[in-house]
């Protein structure tokens, strides 16, 4: 995939090839989806797939332009939604900062309407990052917005004991599904799911890719799981397209980066 040049990204921040995907997150006791994470997908204007995670990196330099960003793509990823159930949305966390001292914030206003709607907050990689995360709980949990903690147990990420208290939804990184043979891991898990039952927290898995991945989770007793094991319902480009009968193409993965 290109690197996304200056032209790439203007073409973005003024509304140009824009896209959603909707992973199902499904209950493991029924087969049901109980809602959909909303994924950020980006296109240039010659067609080529650009990767979001580079896309919302290199806008980082550029605070009010991320901003810009992450507004409109949520403001699309509302819009083009599937009809019920949950709807979860990772905010970015330097996105959500750019207005942290304003009285008004655009992206609790816009999601406050919206009752279906989970905020995602993305595991913390240092403290800045975690203080911004318990704003964000602050601030969205003010409008009555439920709020999920990503990518816990990723390798590269930091646990923030005051942003994992307080959030509704605990969802595991697939690092955890090749992670569980060391002496530690499987008591940490089984540690981290206790917490869950005790404090009321669903607690979702993602990266579920396989059978066997379903049946591990259904043996931790975990009740919900996301991942390439289930079709998305997806909404490519600001127009609907009905579900594929085949097994989707895999995209980059967007979920740390305003996804």
């Amino acid at each position: 995939m290109p690197t996304p040049s200056p032209a790439h990204l203007l073409a973005l921040l003024e509304g140009q090839g824009l896209g959603v995907e909707y992973q199902p997150i499904v209950e493991v006791a029924s087969g049901n989806a109980i809602g959909h994470e909303a994924l950020a997908r980006f296109r240039s204007a010659a067609g080529c797939n650009l990767q979001p995670e580079q896309v919302f990196c290199t806008l980082h330099d550029s605070p009010l332009s991320l901003f810009q960003l992450e507004l409109k793509i949520k403001k699309l990823q509302i819009l083009q939604a599937p009809e019920s159930g949950l709807l979860f949305l990772n905010i970015d966390q330097d996105a959500f900062a750019t207005f942290l001292d304003e009285v008004r914030h655009p992206l609790v206003e816009l999601l406050a309407g919206h009752p279906r709607t989970v905020v995602e907050i993305t595991e913390n990689s240092s403290i800045s990052d975690a203080q911004v995360s318990i704003a964000m709980l602050g601030r969205f949990g003010s409008a009555g917005i439920p709020m999920a903690l990503d990518d816990i147990g990723a390798h590269d990420s930091l646990v923030s004991l005051d942003v994992l208290a307080r959030v509704d939804y605990l969802k595991l990184a697939r690092d955890w599904l090749n992670r569980l043979s060391g002496p530690h891991d499987r008591p940490l898990l089984h540690s981290l799911l206790d917490f869950a039952r005790q404090s009321g927290k669903a607690v979702v898995l993602e990266g579920v890719e396989t059978a066997e991945h379903l049946r591990l989770a259904r043996r931790l007793g975990i009740g919900l799981v996301q991942g390439y094991l289930f079709r998305p319902a997806s909404c490519k480009f600001g127009r609907r397209r009905p579900i594929a009968r085949n097994r989707p193409r895999r995209w980059p993965d967007a979920t740390r980066h305003g996804g």
